[in-house]
């Protein structure tokens, strides 16, 4: 059975799948052997990225970041293929090999720092705790190096019991594109699961599902008029938008009467680690406001807002939409008239499958064997291109070096001590998918 038809996410159809072996189990000894012999080409490998400046939307660090891995990567015999536009350089890197599974395997080139950011912040590496920092050294430019050094110690293993190894470098992860999006569900469609290395989280964190993000408009017309004259002959927009929030947001989950308590402050005084377990079922954020009225003396002809929703569900989607549309055609301030557009900048949820979950369970207990650690799932409230691949197959996130304070030029800081046990514990994961199987109920 392929790993692709259990991939559809009824139960029903996932009560079990395996694969037939190809090729003995490759013995974690080695494999942690061969990637620990790798570190001190990591480092160094890390280091020449990081240093190569790649915001998102600068051609020229693309391109470099693009050619730096096509110059690694074809050796190991892998054939490299560019899509380009106006902001960078995507690169697709195949290798054909002698089992069943395809897998695809996602990073990123680009950075959220712009460029002159490695003058305010030069690479620097403390070989005594493994910590180091640059513009986009954790997110993502440790594990793109990480990914290299993923596929050449495969190579060293003579490791073949794959159908094909699909490398996909993200030239616009930061932002999205029509044509990220375009290359992620076209090679979603020819895998049959997706391993993501974006940002991984301190302490084994990995990260199991993301929510669907989508936005609507929201517009109301009424008739202006004078406050003090001609209030019984007007229809205040604003006051209709004001009722229009109240009623949606009775639609999202309960916020918490206190957010300081949830602050990494709050949750520190309380003895608590934030894995993303405390973000809301479904959110509603009214992201803006507005109204051409200038006059607090005349009533708003017009108001409109802009709405950011997100959960975890995708059924969540429908429903959120009808009562909406269900709130718009019943107005409380007579004379108004409520326009809803939406939902618009649709972006899929990375939701636990049954299949992920499999995929989850065996990463879990490959850590605990080898590395008597536990892994901790994370919860996402953000989108990252692993949301578009598991529209069609299993997708786990968060499986790279670990980085944190994330964006922030001065904090941001990679775990580099992480980047050989987390590299093995992926090579082990596809070779449990390849020899074991996986099982789920």
């Amino acid at each position: 059975m392929s790993f692709r038809r259990i991939a559809p996410l009824t139960a029903a159809c996932l009560a079990a799948f395996s694969m037939s072996a190809f090729a003995a189990p490759l013995d974690p000894a080695k494999v942690k052997s061969v990637v620990d012999g790798q570190i001190p080409a990591y480092l160094q490998d890390h280091k020449a990225i990081t240093e190569i400046e790649s915001p998102t939307g600068d051609k020229a660090g693309s391109r470099q970041m693009a050619d730096w891995l096509k110059a690694r990567f074809e050796p190991l015999g892998y054939k490299a293929e560019y899509r380009e536009n106006d902001a960078g350089t995507h690169v697709i890197l195949r290798k054909k090999g002698e089992g069943q599974q395809r897998v695809l395997i996602l990073g990123h080139t680009d950075t959220v720092q712009p460029k002159g950011s490695l003058a305010k912040k030069p690479y620097s590496y403390d070989a005594k705790t493994g910590l180091s920092q640059g513009p986009g050294a954790g997110d993502s430019k440790a594990s793109v190096a990480q990914l290299l050094h993923f596929a050449q110690a495969m190579e060293k293993l003579g490791y073949k019991n794959y159908g094909e190894m699909i490398f996909y470098f993200d030239a616009e992860e930061e932002v999205g594109s029509d044509l990220e999006e375009q290359i992620l569900d076209e090679l979603a469609k020819q895998a049959d699961l997706t391993l993501s290395v974006d940002t991984a989280r301190p302490g084994w964190g990995l990260t199991t599902q993301r929510k669907w993000a989508a936005n609507f408009d929201i517009s109301v017309k009424g008739t202006t008029g004078h406050a003090g004259n001609s209030p019984q002959s007007s229809a205040s927009a604003t006051v209709e938008l004001a009722n229009q929030i109240t009623r949606i947001m009775k639609l999202a989950s309960p916020l918490p009467k206190d957010p300081s308590q949830f602050t990494p402050q709050g949750l520190a005084k309380r003895g608590l680690s934030d894995h993303g377990q405390f973000i809301p079922e479904l959110t509603i954020n009214v992201g803006v406001i507005e109204t051409p009225n200038t006059k607090r003396n005349s009533v708003p002809a017009a108001a409109s807002a802009k709405l950011d929703i997100r959960g975890y569900k995708a059924e969540d989607l429908k429903k959120i939409q009808a009562a909406i549309a269900k709130i718009a055609a019943t107005p409380a301030v007579g004379g108004t008239k409520v326009e809803v557009k939406g939902p618009f900048s649709y972006l899929p949820a990375m939701e636990k499958t049954p299949a992920a979950a499999a995929l989850v369970d065996s990463y879990k207990k490959i850590v605990k064997q080898q590395y008597g650690a536990n892994v901790v799932e994370w919860s996402g409230g953000g989108v990252t291109i692993g949301n578009f691949t598991s529209k069609h197959i299993p997708t786990i996130d968060g499986l790279g070096v670990e980085t944190d304070y994330e964006h922030d030029l001065d904090k941001e800081t990679v775990d580099l001590k992480t980047f050989a046990p987390r590299t093995v514990s992926m090579i082990l994961l596809l070779d449990e998918v390849a020899n074991k199987g996986l099982k789920t109920k």
